[in-house]
């Protein structure tokens, strides 16, 4: 009976920290979760903060050049930061390349205008912050920092025409002058 006990313990270590070492335990950020503040280094090695963006809605994308599903939503977000800015949406890119002139050339090439975080400072944020494990991946902020949707995890995948509705169906309504 010791031996199965022991054996049993044995067995439960070596499943969690294999769960643990391949981020199977982490959290999976969620609706209504609230994000706390964290800092970030842009493309041009600029301090950001995302309380610099108090309130706004914050869409923050997960990408890299690498990711041809992430590069074919760069016109949609496009489209969302110039058809929702006056309803208050900020996009901040999350740039994974290691290869930070390829990224830099595929943002000036593209009209990209919103900041993107540098490489190092989006894994801190992945690894430690949000704990994604996908790309792409969007995780859409309210002026509280909590999150609205997450897409990208597998079951709500908001692309392409869909996340303009999406946005357009959580954005507040413009103000009126």
């Amino acid at each position: 009976m010791i031996l199965l006990t022991r054996l049993v313990v044995a067995a439960s270590f070596i499943v969690v920290t294999f769960a643990l070492s391949w981020g199977l335990a982490a959290h999976k950020p969620r609706p209504g979760d609230r994000v706390s503040d964290f800092a970030f280094i842009d493309l041009s090695g600029e301090p950001h903060r995302l309380s610099d963006y108090s309130g706004h809605y914050v869409l923050l994308d997960f990408w890299a050049t690498w990711c041809v599903p992430c590069l074919e939503e760069v016109p949609v977000l496009k489209k969302a930061a110039e058809r929702y800015q006056e309803r208050n949406l900020q996009i901040l890119g999350m740039n994974s390349d290691q290869k930070v002139e390829k990224a830099r050339d595929f943002l000036v090439k593209n009209q990209v205008s919103w900041p993107q975080s540098a490489p190092e400072s989006t894994k801190q944020i992945v690894d430690g912050v949000l704990g994604v494990k996908w790309y792409p991946a969007m995780i859409l902020l309210d002026p509280q920092n909590r999150i609205v949707f997450v897409s990208g995890n597998g079951k709500s995948v908001f692309k392409g025409d869909k996340l303009l509705e999406k946005l357009g169906e959580v954005l507040p309504p413009e103000s009126q002058p």
